[in-house]
């Protein structure tokens, strides 16, 4: 009865191991960023991310995690606890709603008045659950703006 249970537990590792020495980790590019509006307070924008799922299996994102940088400074943080599936070799568009204070739309413009632009960076952690378990793994993405209309990834 021991070596049965035993013999359970070293299959049920085996089983996790090949989950994830057959996962291939989703890629996900910075696709877009669009302005939404501008207040007092502040202002909201989505970042539009790509992800490639590059597995012969469906994915489930179900957390993703995301920082914002404007040059140096980070403007805006969180994440995201909303299932998106990921379908086999397809690329699925997710919809990250931001928003930032006034204070950092300001340091912004001052960047972009004093050099014609701003650099942005965003990067995060997206967690994928799939047969084999739930893998997080980093992404990131780049982009240029030279005005507040006109914001274009890299």
């Amino acid at each position: 009865m021991r070596s049965r249970a035993l013999l359970l537990v070293f299959a049920l590792t085996g089983c996790a191991s090949l989950g994830r020495s057959v996962f291939a980790t989703p890629i996900v590019e910075l696709k877009d960023v669009r302005l939404k509006g501008i207040g007092f307070q502040g202002g909201s924008m989505d970042i539009i991310l790509e992800v490639m799922n590059p597995n012969d299996y469906r994915l489930d994102a179900t957390k993703l995690t995301y920082n914002l940088f404007v040059d140096t400074n980070r403007v805006a943080f969180g994440e995201i606890k909303q299932t998106a599936t990921l379908e086999a070799h397809k690329k699925t568009q997710v919809v990250v709603p931001v928003s930032f204070s006034i204070n950092e739309l300001i340091r912004a413009t001052q960047l972009m008045s004093k050099t014609g632009g701003v650099d942005y960076h965003v990067v995060g952690e997206v967690t994928a659950a799939t047969p084999g378990g739930s893998f997080t793994r980093p992404y990131k993405g780049d982009g240029h703006f030279d005005n507040i209309a006109s914001l274009k990834p890299r």
